[in-house]
């Protein structure tokens, strides 16, 4: 993967709300939080089954990007729907496997503004939320469904913290000094690649 300077792609700017369930485009689509103060770009990759997912400043400055792309375009996953909380704190997206691996498994992350950290929901709802069409409630509140349909109904901001003796690590991306992570469903939960600098952007 190649990483350096290069102007913004042509991209769809979606100011406070969310990707449809199911929609696809070929050019990168961009979340602008309610308040203006930071973005997010899913970039497809491949047949658009794959995601790039870019966390930058209110500057456009790389905070990190968590690349879900793998080799052979079967063993990664897609966005499926993405959206920032109505008080811009949070931004959250689920995930689909390219390969059709587990159709039962709509991962769904969430990256923090306060901490810069990216987060799952997977780590505090065993064995795993199982829809992907997510809804948001003001001010942060997360509606959707555990394996079995389980209804799940969470504030994100009042999240307990994760018991320190676990069975499997949690997903814990860092979102600060612009990291690049790869991540899929045939490797480790994160491997991160390379830093970039202060103005650089993921290509």
């Amino acid at each position: 993967m190649k990483i350096g300077f290069f102007p913004i792609v042509p991209s769809l700017v979606i100011l406070g709300t969310g990707l449809a369930l199911g929609q696809s485009s070929t050019k990168s689509l961009q979340y602008l939080a309610p308040d203006g103060g930071a973005r997010v770009v899913v970039v497809p990759i491949g047949k658009d089954s794959e995601s790039r997912i870019e966390f930058r400043s209110v500057d456009n400055d790389s905070l990190c990007a968590l690349d879900y792309s793998s080799e052979d375009g079967e063993h990664g996953f897609g966005v499926v729907k993405a959206e920032w909380t109505p008080d811009s704190r949070y931004f959250v997206f689920s995930l689909s496997s390219s390969g059709g691996h587990q159709p039962w498994h709509a991962p769904t992350p969430f990256y923090s503004r306060r901490d810069g950290i990216v987060r799952e929901l997977d780590d505090y709802f065993q064995p795993g939320i199982s829809k992907a069409d997510f809804q948001l409630i003001a001010p942060n509140t997360v509606r959707t469904e555990a394996l079995e349909g389980k209804p799940v109904s969470v504030r994100l901001d009042s999240l307990p913290a994760l018991p320190s003796r676990r069975r499997t690590k949690p997903f814990l991306a860092d979102c600060k000094g612009g990291r690049l992570y790869r991540v899929g469903d045939s490797l480790p939960r994160l491997i991160p690649l390379k830093f970039l600098g202060q103005n650089q952007l993921y290509r």
